[in-house]
């Protein structure tokens, strides 16, 4: 008898497997194959639909936006961890600290031109530090009546509104207003994270220019032209995982400078929620040293982690928001 062609397709592509119902002399329904065979045979088919899911993954586009309503509130809880090591003219001291707050967006209005506005507030904090020998200062804003002198300025702030932000929907800032000066970040980015403008595929790259500030050893000031390069590395159960690392583009004169930078030094990844339309998870690692900042004993060490996660999501129109993905081509 002829060997049966059986054509089928799975995820647009079309496979072919023959079944030899004769190859030994045997009738169909005397044929047996071997359990090697059927399992090597089963593999390739098991190989074939990674192969084009894993196809599939790669061609397709993403929209990753801004997506809020009027009247949400979104709370992360946000944690950082340091620890600095400072060594000079032989002497050594070692300073911690450990913060957590919760920050909330609070959003006032969202425009026709998908420009949404919210008011930036610190619900609460827990914070201590050590410096040295000293005692350790803490200060916890649900418990304490009042701050120690060091956190004075925090406590002020908590429960209200820090800043008045516009965004559009790639997360570029429009508008801004507060009472308190928009100071350097110390790497822990922006308030919002900047999205590509267009829907892009996995591996896709871009980069945010910004400006580092130091001062050299008699004082003047320098400005060092850095960027920070996020790039989609995957995305799961339609949330995009992204990379981001800042990599400094002026040379560095001297450790002097470098030392004043290596806080703002940061690599770490973000989880965005395409469905929602905002950031779940954000994760930031430092892990610097400089050796001769002042005299060539001198050694600052600098090692922290900010993580950020969502804790709460009051949206009004989440279980109505749909995945924003584009350009989805079947394989050929």
């Amino acid at each position: 008898m002829r060997p049966i062609l059986t054509l089928f397709t799975i995820f647009g592509i079309s496979v072919c497997i023959l079944l030899a119902d004769n190859a030994f002399g045997q009738t169909q329904t005397e044929a047996k194959p071997s359990v090697q065979t059927s399992s090597r045979a089963s593999r390739s088919v098991s190989d074939s639909i990674q192969r084009a899911t894993d196809n599939v993954n790669r061609k397709q586009k993403y929209l990753l936006e801004y997506r809020l309503s009027k009247g949400d509130k979104v709370r992360w809880e946000v944690e950082h961890i340091a620890s600095t090591r400072t060594q000079m003219a032989g002497q050594s001291e070692a300073t911690s600290s450990r913060s957590k707050s919760v920050k909330l967006w609070e959003v006032s209005s969202v425009d026709s031109l998908k420009q949404m506005t919210f008011d930036h507030k610190i619900e609460s904090v827990d914070m201590w530090q050590k410096i040295g020998d000293q005692e350790p200062v803490a200060y916890n804003s649900n418990k304490d009546k009042e701050a120690p002198i060091e956190y004075e300025s925090i406590a002020e702030k908590v429960g209200s509104t820090i800043a008045t932000v516009s965004i559009n929907s790639a997360g570029q800032i429009v508008d801004r207003k507060s009472d308190t000066p928009n100071k350097a970040n110390f790497g822990v980015g922006a308030i919002a994270v900047p999205l590509p403008t267009k829907p892009v595929t996995v591996g896709y790259k871009w980069s945010v220019p910004n400006t580092l500030r130091a001062k050299d050893k008699d004082g003047n000031p320098r400005q060092l032209k850095s960027r920070v390069i996020y790039e989609l590395i995957k995305v799961k159960s339609n949330n995009a995982y992204i990379s981001f690392k800042t990599e400094v583009l002026t040379p560095i004169e001297s450790e002097k400078i470098r030392s004043q930078i290596m806080q703002q030094m940061t690599r770490g990844y973000l989880v965005f929620d395409i469905d929602r339309g905002y950031p779940i998870r954000k994760e930031i690692e430092w892990d610097e040293k400089v050796q001769g900042f002042e005299g060539p004993d001198s050694l600052l060490e600098y090692l922290g982690r900010m993580t950020e996660r969502l804790i709460t999501d009051n949206s009004e129109s989440k279980v109505t928001r749909k995945p924003k993905t584009a350009g989805l081509k079947p394989i050929r």
